[in-house]
């Protein structure tokens, strides 16, 4: 008997063990699950807030519709965009040329970005032309655009190249002086070529910085795409906000404001995405 007692005496000591290490999981991921839905509801409540304080102003003030109509009649607006089919052929028009002037852009920045980190000369000649061009307000660049390539495809995406290729270069020119001197050694000893010290040390460690330029470009795509919209284009978000305006269709204008901020937050939630998966192993 003190034998099968002495036997099961570690035998409970493991079940305990178990037990509270499952409960210890357990608070742990009721813990994840609770932070998550906080920081769900969280935006959710504010957005609540905006609306009601939006529908008792235009309430209270007796605001005419065309100046500012109730989020009820916007609702509305934005509702028959979709049920009429209008919505979704411009939108797909503008999340097309978002992407691929936002990875051509990113391309042309991330080039001319290790181009310039490369070379002193290339830096000191360009340098300068790029903030010039950067500094250049755009609204009054994209007519210009306009004149050049015409009412066409070609001077939209010119348009939006310009604003993404700054910060993209900008991002690889600090992210490649970023790496540690210890891994600037180690591909000294190794003999790396100018290619594989590239592709093997200073890319990885300049993830970082370039993400943190990828938020910065998505946006600037985003901006770039619905102003050659407002200025040069038949279709996509952009037209509908001139629409709008030129129709004093009030709710349709905001409506396609509305949307065009959607796009944008999910622009930047997929770069944030990507930046959690790409680092959760360097914090």
């Amino acid at each position: 008997m003190e034998t099968l007692t002495r036997r099961r005496g570690p035998d409970r000591d493991v079940k305990r063990s178990a037990a509270s290490g499952t409960g210890g999981s357990d608070i742990s991921r009721m813990s994840r699950v609770s932070r998550g839905v906080v920081r769900v509801l969280t935006p959710l409540a504010y957005a609540a807030v905006v609306l009601v304080a939006w529908s008792a102003y235009v309430r209270l003030a007796d605001v005419p519709s065309y100046l500012l109509p109730a989020p009820g009649d916007v609702l509305d607006a934005g509702v028959k965009l979709v049920q009429d089919g209008t919505l979704w052929p411009n939108l797909t028009y503008t999340l097309r040329n978002i992407v691929l002037g936002f990875v051509g852009g990113s391309l042309i920045g991330i080039a001319l970005g290790w181009v310039l980190w490369a070379s002193r000369t290339v830096r000191e000649i360009l340098a300068p032309y790029m903030v010039l061009l950067q500094a250049a307000p755009k609204i009054a660049v994209a007519p210009l655009l306009v004149l050049w390539f015409g009412l066409s495809l070609t001077s939209q995406y010119a348009l939006i190249l310009l604003l993404v290729f700054f910060p993209m270069a900008m991002a690889t020119m600090l992210g490649l002086k970023d790496v540690p001197e210890d891994m600037r050694t180690l591909g000294k000893l190794l003999h790396l070529s100018r290619w594989q010290y590239l592709r093997m040390i200073q890319l990885p460690a300049a993830v970082p910085a370039l993400l943190a330029g990828a938020k910065i470009a998505v946006i600037d795509a985003m901006t770039g795409a619905f102003l050659a919209e407002y200025l040069a284009s038949e279709r996509g978000l952009g037209y509908l906000m001139v629409l709008g305006n030129t129709s004093s269709d009030t709710p349709l204008l905001i409506a396609a404001v509305l949307i065009t901020v959607a796009v944008g937050l999910l622009g930047f939630g997929l770069v944030s995405l990507a930046e959690r998966r790409l680092l959760r192993g360097r914090r």
